[in-house]
């Protein structure tokens, strides 16, 4: 059975507080483990100052165009052709059951601007700073950068699909989705020096997009 974390808009809300989290307990775990000022934790996640910040900022927008675009697209390839294909159409209908659904229910209009707002100021820039900023930074001090992004990506997608909420078939039947806009995201976070400003826009305006469209 889906989970309807949007019934409420309210207590999808301040759900998506707790994401500020993804910024505060890696920094805090980075000051004290490196011996660093706090500040500077947060300014190792990327968040210190950027260059071109136009171009990102455009460029972040024009990928949240293409992700919204193209994202049914690679639903379809993945959920339909590939694990409908290896498993069966069944398989899949059940894996569609058990998603978390955080689409919110008729919102009134200081509901939506609320989550729009949120959308980002805090989920795109919280995740995108704990998934690329700190996992990537820290993982490409030990192994590869490729392994660095695809380790990444992977835990993005358990975060979005995890294996403790979501039945087995929801997360075999979506992990190629999210995986997908993990590591183009990452891919975003690298080719932009490593900035969040690009993947965070990217990330907030896909989101926000689906959630006013």
């Amino acid at each position: 059975m889906a989970i309807n974390l949007g019934e409420n808009p309210w207590i999808l809300i301040g759900l998506m507080l707790f994401e500020i989290f993804f910024i505060v307990v890696p920094a805090l775990l980075s000051s004290k483990l490196e011996k660093i000022p706090f500040k500077d934790a947060i300014k190792g996640m990327g968040f210190q100052k950027n260059e071109d910040i136009f171009i990102k900022i455009v460029s972040g927008l024009s990928f949240g165009i293409i992700f919204f675009f193209f994202g049914n697209y690679i639903i379809i390839f993945f959920r339909d052709f590939i694990i409908g294909n290896i498993f069966s159409t069944e398989f899949v209908e059940l894996g569609q059951e058990g998603t978390i659904n955080t689409s919110p229910i008729q919102p009134n209009y200081i509901q939506l601007i609320i989550l729009v707002i949120l959308q980002i100021i805090i989920i795109g820039p919280c995740e995108e700073a704990f998934f690329r900023g700190f996992l990537i930074q820290k993982l490409k001090t030990k192994l590869k950068l490729t392994y660095s992004l695809i380790i990444s990506s992977i835990f993005f997608t358990i975060y979005h699909i995890p294996p403790f909420l979501v039945p087995l078939t929801t997360s075999i039947t979506f992990f190629g989705y999210y995986f997908t806009f993990g590591l183009m995201l990452s891919l975003i976070y690298v080719y932009f020096n490593y900035s969040l400003i690009p993947c965070s826009i990217a990330h907030s305006f896909f989101n926000v997009l689906i959630l006013l469209i």
